[in-house]
């Protein structure tokens, strides 16, 4: 999920990416590339599909999503189920 989180909130802090990247040694690479790459490294699993979680699931999860501590902590202001549910289909 990270590099779709990531990609989502690239408009909100392109800056603190830039710093992720150049720690991984990439500096001026996409942050959420390169820990895309990173994880895939690793064997993680990189998608939802990866882990059973289908389309059908979105909505349901974005809708429970919106009561967690962290949503109003987003980097980008998160208003909507539907724009969680926009990052969960950058996951699929």
């Amino acid at each position: 999920m990270l590099p779709s989180v990531m990609r989502w909130n690239r408009s909100a802090n392109a800056e603190r990416q830039a710093l992720v990247a150049a720690a991984m040694g990439q500096p001026g690479k996409d942050a959420a590339d390169v820990l895309d790459d990173f994880i895939r490294g690793l064997g993680m699993p990189r998608s939802l599909q990866d882990v059973r979680i289908g389309p059908e699931h979105f909505d349901r999860i974005a809708e429970q999503a919106m009561g967690t501590p962290w949503i109003p902590r987003n980097p980008r202001k998160i208003d909507t189920p539907a724009q969680l549910r926009e990052i969960l289909v950058m996951a699929a």
